[in-house]
């Protein structure tokens, strides 16, 4: 790994083996490192891969101009999440995210508070995220002397849930939540349902859901050679799957993608469960 550029005592921007950008954290690992020389693996700490549509200088200037606490709270929350969320964030987030953090410290420096219209809906659909960004605020507060409000964890939950998929980005997100708001009044109205959202059986909807949402964005179905559950299911269930079928024709408006027989069964037996009362 040769360095490109020191930006701190504990990051350094460096190019590996195959030519691509990164920057490396560790413990002292800038401390006389000069541009050229070779960054020895046993003193990285953490590795994240520079994304390609950041533009060079800016991006350097401005993390350069970070305080390393910023950067140490980034890593603590990438860790965080690795261990609570349901999957990994992208090494890329790093940046997205430092910058944001960076952010809303300064705003809360100088009085600034944004409105998060969203908040309710990024509450309700990612519990995992909001609860993992409330405890970054709270650190945040604590290690910064700020009061940051409630709001800003939305902010960051917002992007926790982007840094989870490779093909993720802002506007499949908040299409992801219309889209999840929209089907949560269908099935209340179309199977009537009164959805009570502490069960383990709504968490357990509410995953598949958004799994199933992030597989038609990626064109992803699940596909099977016939299911011979699905017209038992059907014959047992028949307001479930009328729902179901609503659901289908709302998702082939919206995107223009059909579910698949698989699909179908799996969203009817959920929609079963939630129906049920809460699991223990």
């Amino acid at each position: 790994m040769k360095v490109i550029k020191v930006l701190n005592n504990s990051l350094v921007l460096i190019e590996d083996g195959e030519g691509k950008e990164a920057i490396v954290m560790g413990k002292g690992i800038g401390f006389n490192s000069h541009v050229g020389d070779l960054i020895p693996r046993e003193k990285v700490e953490k590795l994240f891969m520079v994304q390609e549509n950041l533009p060079g200088a800016e991006y350097l200037n401005a993390f350069a101009a970070m305080p390393e606490e910023i950067f140490q709270m980034t890593a603590l929350v990438m860790q965080m999440a690795q261990q609570e969320l349901s999957h990994p964030l992208r090494p890329q987030i790093f940046f997205t995210l430092t910058d944001h953090l960076m952010f809303a410290v300064e705003r809360s420096r100088k009085g600034i508070m944004l409105q998060n219209r969203v908040l309710f809906e990024v509450q309700r659909f990612w519990p995992a995220e909001f609860n993992l960004a409330q405890q970054v605020v709270a650190r945040l507060n604590s290690q910064f002397q700020l009061e940051l409000p409630p709001e800003e964890a939305g902010n960051i939950a917002f992007h926790l849930v982007n840094g989870q998929s490779e093909h993720s980005d802002t506007s499949q997100t908040l299409l992801a939540m219309r889209m999840l708001k929209d089907i949560f009044n269908i099935i209340q109205y179309h199977a009537w349902i009164t959805i009570d959202t502490s069960s383990l059986n709504y968490s357990r909807f509410l995953i598949h859901m958004q799994f199933f949402i992030q597989r038609m964005f990626a064109g992803q179905l699940n596909h099977s050679q016939g299911n011979a559950l699905l017209p038992q299911i059907i014959r047992q269930h028949p307001r479930m799957h009328r729902c179901a079928l609503v659901i289908n024709d709302y998702v082939k408006k919206m995107l223009e993608v059909e579910m698949t027989d698989d699909e179908l069964l799996w969203l009817i037996v959920h929609l079963v469960r939630i129906a049920e009362a809460p699991a223990d």
